[in-house]
């Protein structure tokens, strides 16, 4: 046994010297507005006082120009950590948005062995004034549905183009993707539809209410329908078709209700679909 100790700490100190050293990183500070300024976003476009072989270390491919990569948060501090870089993430973010700037030109950019902290602030100052607008955080397939986490504000360059924006992530939210939808893409109500909260062959209740008069009926639904859609629905009793509005789920109603609920703007989201 005694002759065993000088092997144990033969083996067992250049392990504790090199998770001594893997522990010991040069501590950055995330820039306040990311920018890539290449085909992938590095390190250096990510953090103050990333210098070095360190700096050059690819996180993602970047965005096309103008347009905006969102990468998740965890993996950008796993990758600073494997290149000798200590970001604590004070502010507890999920998720890094980095704007594609203009490529740099080899010529009015030369490659040197290492960039103060400071070049690389500079070079993620905005050229312009930009808007803010709420954007997709995740690639979304056709049919999910959006996630209060899905929706995130980010400011972009003036240039942008808004159609028809999401004002309020709010009011998306529960809402489903009509195609799918790229991360970091400008949040549209055009990509979005209502979750269907009736289905085909669905019993559903009918409701018509007018000066006091309230009547109500069962049936069954021929087709998918979201809140404020229109929807057919065969009377149980009589077998006869009527044409209702859907209301919530399981619910539809006629008459002055029904009216109203196609007039308004309303907001179909407040129901994940349940099938």
């Amino acid at each position: 046994m005694i002759l065993l100790r000088p092997l144990l700490i033969a083996v067992c100190a250049p392990v504790l010297a090199l998770s001594s050293a893997a522990s010991a990183g040069v501590v950055v500070q995330l820039v306040s507005e990311p920018m890539s300024h290449g085909p992938t976003i590095t390190l250096a476009d990510l953090f103050d006082g990333a210098v070095g072989p360190s700096g050059t270390v690819a996180v993602a491919p970047a965005a096309r120009e103008g347009g905006q990569a969102v990468l998740d948060a965890s993996r950008v501090q796993l990758l600073a950590h494997g290149a000798g870089l200590d970001w604590v993430n004070e502010r507890g973010l999920r998720r890094v948005i980095v704007t594609a700037g203009a490529l740099d030109s080899p010529a009015a950019t030369p490659v040197v062995p290492s960039r103060p902290a400071h070049h690389v602030a500079a070079r993620t100052e905005p050229v312009e004034a930009g808007v803010k607008a709420v954007v997709y955080a995740r690639n979304i397939p056709t049919g999910d549905v959006i996630g209060p986490d899905d929706l995130v504000w980010a400011d972009l360059p003036a240039s942008t183009r808004l159609s028809d924006p999401v004002e309020d992530a709010y009011l998306a939210t529960g809402m489903v993707a009509r195609h799918p939808i790229r991360a970091g893409a400008v949040a549209s109500m055009h990509d979005l539809a209502g979750a269907k909260v009736v289905h085909r062959d669905d019993m559903i209740v009918v409701t018509f209410h007018d000066d006091g008069l309230t009547l109500t009926l069962q049936g069954r639904a021929q087709a998918d329908a979201a809140v404020g859609d229109s929807v057919q629905v065969i009377n149980s009793v009589s077998k006869k078709i009527v044409e209702a509005v859907v209301s919530g789920p399981g619910h539809a109603v006629v008459g002055p209700d029904a009216e109203a609920l196609r007039s308004q703007s309303i907001s179909p989201v407040r129901y994940a679909a349940a099938r």
